[in-house]
This record gives C-alpha cells, structure tokens and sequence, in this order.
C-alpha cells in the first residue's frame, strides 16, 4: 500500500510538471513576434513586425537586465509615422547606457485589444557604441521634492525645500517636455505640464481628462518626454505625430492622498494624452 501511494505521488507531480510546460507554452503561443534589435549610431534601433494594418499605435517596453527594471519607453504610431517595407516598423531608443545589457516587447493597440510581443533577444551595450555613461541621470532627479493635494481647489503643488534636476540628455533643452503619469483602474496617461518647478500649481479639474475624474487615481510620478513629428514645420495643431520617447519615471511622494496613495477629482475635463500603461506582460 505505501508502494503505490509512493508510485502515485511520483506520477501526480510528473503530471503536474507536464502540465506547467503545456501551460507555458500555450502562453507563449499568444505571444507576437519579438522585435529584432541592433547596435547603430549611438542608439538601439528596434525593428518591429507588422501585425496588422488596423494597429493604431505600438507601445515600446525595455528590460535593463542588470536590475530587471521594465519600463514604457515611448509609442510609435502606425502607419502615417513610419517608413517601412511593408513588413516591419523602426523605432529608436537613444537613451541608453554603456555596458548595460537590454531586452525589448512591444504591445501592439489594434481594433480596441493590446496585443503583445515576446520579449527580444539580449543586446549589450559596449564601450565603442558611445551611448551615455553609466553614472549619467537620464531621468528627473527629485531632490526633497514633494507634490501636495489640496482637497479644498481639488490642485497638486510641487513643494520642497530642493529642486527637481533635468535628465542629462544632449538635446533636453530645446526638445523634452516634462509630464505627469495619473493611472486609473482602467487607464494611465503621460499628461503635459507646463512647469515642475517648485510651488507650481495644477489645477485637477480642468487639467484631467474626463476619463480620471470621479474616479479614485493614482498620480505614480514624472517622465520627460519627446515628441517627433512628421513635419515640424507645420503648425503644431496641424502636425502629425511620428513616435514619442519618454525617459525612465521619477516617482513623487503625494502628500494629502491618504493612506492608499489614491485621490478622487470630480467633473471638469482636460485634454486627453498618450496611453502610458506599465503593464509590460
């Protein structure tokens, strides 16, 4: 009797294994094609399969493998903004370091549903590509600066006795805009600010699309964000979005938000931004 209890425990986690690998591997059956990266001018360029004439935008994810962080890099819009052969799109990521090691998936909107890619092959970023200095900030640096939510106007203040220090990236100055990420249980967007600066106040009401109010949000922190164009030299309501890049998220403790981090703002809205979800998998 103890024989066959031994015999049927060995088989039920045989099973149970066998199980788990079918299970994993009809998960990764779900996934799209990885997105093909290389090494060229200073910058990974990513080529991404095209999946469908439907998708309206491909948002961007990368993995630095030396502390697996993943992070939303930008969105690429499809098909005005890309030249392509029909088959693959090309999206650049310049913000990168030396001697550091990456991995891209790309999430694909198409007819209202995300549809997601496997994650690419490891690329690693050498000495002789030139990419920025491991010790570069490529992002905000948040030095004792706090947002304050004020119940009373329904506003977010930036406060602190420091300052909120710009990326060190060649071009910040004339082409990055700072933006705020709210998420919702449904949605997060990288929304236009017009100053981080300290004592700079927004007004939530007029400032949120209509989608985050009424709603419990979450304000998750800051990006920089640029924005290329088809032809810059359009007005800019008349222009055309090709992609947009976003540096790596400076998170802001928000004081006022209770216990759960979270606010609710009631109606008014603001102007809609460019779909930011973390979601990577």
């Amino acid at each position: 009797m103890k024989k066959r209890t031994t015999y049927l425990f060995i088989f039920l986690i045989f099973l149970g294994i066998i199980l788990s690998s079918c299970k994993i591997k009809v998960e990764e059956e779900d996934l799209l094609d990885k997105p093909g990266v290389n090494v060229t001018n200073k910058q990974v360029t990513l080529i991404i399969p095209k999946t469908s004439s439907d998708t309206s935008y491909i948002n961007v994810y990368r993995r630095d493998k030396q502390n697996d962080k993943v992070v939303n890099i930008g969105i690429l819009f499809h098909p005005e903004a890309l030249e392509n052969d029909g088959k693959n799109y090309c999206y650049i990521d310049p913000l990168v370091k030396v001697n550091h090691s990456y991995e891209y998936r790309v999430r694909y909107r198409t007819n209202g549903d995300y549809y997601y890619s496997a994650w690419s092959d490891s690329i690693k970023i050498k000495a002789g590509d030139s990419a920025y200095a491991d010790n570069t900030n490529l992002s905000y640096q948040a030095n004792g600066v706090k947002l304050i939510f004020e119940r009373t106007d329904f506003s977010l203040s930036f406060y602190g006795t420091g300052s909120i220090a710009a990326p060190s990236i060649t071009d910040f100055s004339t082409n990055y805009t700072p933006m705020l990420i709210v998420e919702s249980d449904s949605a997060t967007q990288a929304l236009e600010l017009t100053s981080i600066a300290t004592d700079t106040k927004i007004f939530l009401r007029s400032f949120l699309p209509k989608k985050f109010l009424d709603k419990k949000i979450t304000i998750k922190g800051i990006v920089a964000q640029k924005t290329n164009w088809v032809d810059d030299t359009k007005p800019l309501q008349d222009r055309d979005v090709v992609s947009v890049i976003w540096t790596e998220p400076t998170t802001l403790e928000v004081v006022g938000a209770g216990s759960d981090k979270k606010i609710l703002v009631p109606s008014q809205s603001g102007s809609d931004g460019f779909d930011y979800s973390r979601q990577a998998e």
